[in-house]
């Protein structure tokens, strides 16, 4: 009993309080945009007669700078969704895992920059769903290990590329009615956060502050 009690002491003085409350936040933040995507599923399918998608990215169009924001929210089908939802998880999940800190800032400069770029090149009328934020974390992951030459790095990469390689077939204009533009900007936007990862996480930090306050003040 006391060997038990001793490594519960050594497992809790591995992670501090602001560890603790970085694996919650940003594990809400996770949960939460999930959440909002299958909300406003439920209400463009099931109400809205899917008018909402109107909002995507629409190339090279004022109007379309919105998209970037509400593109990764919208979705064609429940089956464009669940199978997003899977991926972003997944991924996402794997980025919360290997460092909480990490997951916000590579959520926002995989979406903003991944977005822009889909905006700039992309084939009019319309681009929407979360896939080129899952493209982006897969962009992440596999390239991390280059960047960060760390040992947990390398085997992220070992298991994603068995398990989730073949899905960079996606980024190619195979078919007409895929996004790959978004696809391939996400990617490469994956790859930039990894370059960069240490430099855009303090500007994501001051951010999460904010809010944190804001939601203190709130509530």
């Amino acid at each position: 009993m006391s060997d038990f009690i001793g490594r519960l002491q050594i497992m809790q003085s591995a992670f501090s309080h602001s560890d603790v409350a970085n694996y919650l936040w940003q594990g809400r933040f996770l949960v939460y945009l999930v959440g909002i995507a299958w909300v406003v599923s439920i209400l463009n399918f099931g109400i809205l007669d899917k008018s909402l998608n109107y909002f995507g990215i629409r190339p090279r169009t004022i109007t379309g700078l919105f998209g970037i924001l509400f593109a990764p929210f919208l979705h064609s089908s429940w089956r464009h969704i669940e199978g997003n939802t899977i991926a972003f998880l997944t991924y996402g999940g794997l980025i919360l895992l290997r460092d909480p800190s990490d997951f916000g800032a590579v959520t926002v400069t995989i979406a903003l920059l991944g977005g822009l770029g889909t905006w700039f090149v992309g084939r009019p009328p319309n681009h929407i769903g979360a896939s080129g934020v899952t493209f982006g974390y897969l962009g992440f992951l596999l390239s991390l290990a280059y960047f960060e030459r760390s040992i947990p790095a390398a085997l992220v990469l070992v298991v994603v590329a068995f398990f989730y390689s073949d899905r960079l077939w996606g980024i190619l204009p195979l078919y007409d009615r895929i996004s790959w533009e978004a696809h391939l900007f996400g990617f490469l936007s994956g790859i930039f956060a990894a370059r960069y990862l240490q430099t855009i996480k303090p500007i994501f930090a001051q951010g999460v502050e904010v809010v944190q306050q804001f939601e203190a003040w709130l509530w």
